[in-house]
């Protein structure tokens, strides 16, 4: 069984933050921390398998964990166990590298099967003035680790920063093509989200320049159809990847995953903070699988397209049909 919502978009996929932007040992520049200004209570290693459960009986089947820094959960390992258990096909996770040089493995042995790895520079000074941490090297060997491993294809998440790492496109490009290319690794491309409207007019570089810059080497491209992304394999076999999140639609259209807050709220929207639906007080006053199951299926009907009101960039003519709220598979 398969839910789709309102607008005929299967939920086949979760996000769920195992800790709150508050909680990375970075502090980059862009970090926007996603307004969270308090600590929180964050979801146990069983809670997160409880709800992830729930949501596998319902045709979920891959999971992305995120944080803040998730690496910083000392049961982060425990964590991927319980998610591979309940039979999740794939499960992936973005973070800075921190930890996981010595960790990789254990990872991979519990379940994890990819990982996201934030390298926004190569080069330690810049790589320090964006993340405010002396950790390039580190995070270099984290890749290596990583590959070693088996996590792959690791995506390299690079921020785009006019006047700052703009320079290093070939210098990431050649760094993936001496880890073997598209063999183990792509390179995610990504684009300055418009947060702050000042830090935005001074640091936004778009990736159009970038994607013109690489054209004379491209042998390959074709269309991602979840995240509606170009990928690029150059000549050389590197693999590149534009995230375009401020103009991507088409993205928002296509979306199959519910998110999963830190502290145990189903979040139908990535751009909406009005809408979260709670699940945890269930959980934790005792109440059944069927309780999560409900406020699961107020989440996937509480989804639409963040930019559907605009008729210029969305075409809604086919909206499907709404979700049978009383479907339960439990």
């Amino acid at each position: 069984m398969v839910l789709t919502d309102r607008f005929n978009r299967p939920v086949i996929g979760a996000r769920i933050s195992v800790n709150s932007s508050l909680r990375c040992n970075y502090s980059c520049i862009f970090c926007h921390k996603e307004g969270i200004f308090n600590e929180p209570r964050y979801m146990t290693p069983e809670e997160i398998e409880r709800v992830i459960s729930v949501l596998y009986r319902f045709g979920v089947r891959y999971v992305k964990i995120t944080g803040g820094e998730p690496m910083l959960r000392k049961d982060i390992v425990d964590i991927v166990g319980r998610i591979k258990r309940v039979g999740i096909h794939e499960i992936s996770m973005t973070t800075t590298g921190f930890r996981l040089e010595n960790l990789a493995w254990d990872l991979r042995e519990a379940g994890l099967d990819r990982v996201n790895i934030s390298l926004h520079s190569l080069k330690r000074d810049r790589y320090y003035f964006i993340t405010k941490m002396n950790r390039k090297d580190e995070t270099l060997k984290a890749v290596e680790a990583s590959i070693d491993a088996g996590l792959t294809p690791i995506k390299l998440n690079m921020v785009i920063l006019k006047g700052v790492n703009v320079d290093e496109v070939w210098d990431m490009i050649e760094y993936s093509y001496s880890l073997g290319g598209g063999e183990t690794n792509i390179i995610q491309f990504i684009e300055l989200l418009n947060v702050d409207p000042n830090f935005f007019k001074q640091y936004f570089y778009p990736l159009d320049n970038i994607e013109k810059e690489i054209e004379p080497r491209v042998v390959k491209k074709y269309r991602r159809s979840l995240h509606n992304r170009m990928v690029y394999i150059l000549d050389n076999n590197v693999h590149i990847e534009f995230v375009k999140p401020m103009w991507n639609n088409a993205f928002c259209m296509g979306n199959d995953r519910i998110r999963i807050t830190y502290d145990g709220k189903f979040k139908p929207c990535l751009m909406r903070s009005d809408n979260h639906v709670d699940f945890i007080s269930y959980i934790r006053e005792g109440y059944g699988d069927e309780y999560i199951a409900k406020k699961f299926l107020e989440a996937v009907y509480n989804r639409e397209p963040f930019f559907k009101s605009n008729r210029e960039m969305l075409d809604l003519s086919n909206i499907g049909e709404h979700i049978d709220k009383t479907v339960c598979p439990i």
